[in-house]
């Protein structure tokens, strides 16, 4: 029976933990504590930032959920959304960008394909 199961990584950075430096993430990563640096979340990932997340530095993941606080610039290569609970100071690139009513976001979208080769 256990054959059957498949596991999945999931890193889970709690409310009252505080990271400094560049971080890295693989597949799913939930972040309610606060992150200080550069934060590379590995292809395919999916990054949470819940509403107690406070992240200080750039952001570069394949599809990132801000429910908290950003301040930096964001790249992903599939999609980024700012929840209703979401703050984000920075500029953020990405193909799908998604703003929810109530959330905050300034800077500038530059709705982009990172995962694209550049033609000539």
């Amino acid at each position: 029976m256990a054959q059957h199961i498949v596991e999945t990584s999931v890193n889970f950075i709690s409310e009252g933990t505080r990271v400094e430096g560049k971080i890295s993430f693989g597949e799913i990563s939930r972040v309610h504590g606060i992150l200080i640096g550069d934060v590379q979340a590995r292809d395919g990932s999916t990054l949470i930032l819940g509403e107690t997340s406070v992240v200080e530095g750039n952001i570069h993941a394949d599809t990132l959920v801000v429910d908290g606080y950003v301040r930096g610039d964001i790249e992903a290569r599939t999609k980024v959304v700012i929840s209703r609970t979401g703050r984000v100071f920075g500029n953020v690139q990405a193909p799908v960008f998604a703003v929810e009513f109530g959330a905050y976001f300034e800077g500038n979208c530059k709705m982009e394909n990172l995962a694209a080769p550049a033609t000539a």
